[in-house]
């Protein structure tokens, strides 16, 4: 039981310590745990984390399926798509092969482009305009740019946020414990 009722007790569950990392993936991972300032005399009083729940790019396209290969298209690197039918997404761009004008395979992506729908059909531009493929689509994880500094920190205090991550660079307090 935990601290309010039906509510678990972040102190009852596991503790560990943590090692700042200068990466962000699956690894470093601390799923939104509550983040408690040791008690060691000569700690920092900088710590640089990225908050739970902070998200990277949305929506960065995957793979591609053609759904029609369309007519006047030529194989082709780095090429725009359009017009996404959930009319969200852009910035993509593809590599296209073509046989007989049409678009037979749309492959490696040069920008993967934000905000585009699992699923999407979208137009490839270039050729008569009416090749479509279907996107598959992922979400990137938080990068260094969207992490937060706290400073000034006091040993035996905890920080104001729960965190996903914590970060290497700019980070010098010495000692942490994650509550998860």
């Amino acid at each position: 039981m935990g601290q309010f009722g039906n509510q678990p007790d972040f102190a009852t569950n596991d503790i560990k310590a943590i090692s700042p990392s200068p990466d962000i993936n699956t690894t470093t991972f601390l799923n939104g745990s509550v983040i408690y300032i040791g008690d060691n005399a000569t700690l920092g009083n900088e710590l640089k984390v990225i908050p739970a729940g902070t998200i990277g790019v949305q929506g960065e396209i995957q793979s591609a399926t053609v759904v029609d290969g369309g007519s006047g298209y030529v194989s082709a690197t780095d090429v725009p798509v359009i017009n996404p039918e959930s009319g969200l997404g852009t910035g993509a761009e593809l590599d296209t092969t073509a046989v007989g004008g049409a678009i037979t395979v749309a492959g490696a992506f040069g920008d993967p482009g934000s905000g585009y729908r699992q699923g999407d059909i979208v137009t490839v531009s270039g050729g008569d305009g009416n090749a479509k493929i279907r996107v598959s689509v992922s979400n990137s994880l938080p990068n260094a740019t969207q992490a937060v500094t706290f400073k000034g920190l006091q040993a035996g205090g905890f920080l104001p946020v729960t965190v996903d991550y914590v970060l290497a660079t700019g980070t010098t307090v010495a000692e942490l414990i994650a509550a998860k």
